[in-house]
């Protein structure tokens, strides 16, 4: 019940004004949440495409880390032992440098989804910026 809930807010929200609040608390939740509430959908799509590919390599690489760790366990060849140790540390460099990329990502996409929250009436706001140059003179005009 609560999962509809929250899907009908996130279309509601939708057809309102950005709110950089909720474009962070989306993307922050969900991966391109935020983008997706802007309305920029192709960065969501590369947000969730880069969070899915992590994700998976994480999985993967854990996977293999387990694998290392059950084969060490039952091998009494030292040149095995030391292959197998060393592959498993391998692999848990790899996992927790996905995971890094996981949250650097993950960060960034919050960021983009704020500060496009906060730039999505630019447009309008420019419309109201008026800059005229008459001879020697600069004249700026901002009508409210």
């Amino acid at each position: 019940m609560k999962k509809y809930l929250f899907v009908a807010l996130f279309c509601l929200s939708l057809l309102y004004a950005a709110n950089p609040t909720h474009a962070m608390l989306y993307s922050a939740f969900i991966p391109g949440g935020g983008q997706i509430y802007n309305k920029a959908y192709v960065k969501a799509g590369v947000v969730i495409g880069v969070q899915a590919y992590l994700l998976g390599s994480v999985l993967y690489k854990d996977a293999k880390v387990q694998d290392y760790k059950e084969k060490l366990q039952n091998e009494s060849d030292a040149y095995l032992v030391q292959y197998y140790r060393d592959r498993r540390d391998e692999y848990r460099e790899r996992r927790t440098s996905d995971i890094w990329w996981m949250g650097i990502t993950a960060a960034l996409s919050v960021l983009d989804a704020y500060v496009d929250a906060h730039l999505s009436d630019f447009d309008a706001e420019k419309e109201k910026l008026h800059l005229r140059f008459e001879g020697d003179t600069l004249q700026l005009q901002y009508h409210f």
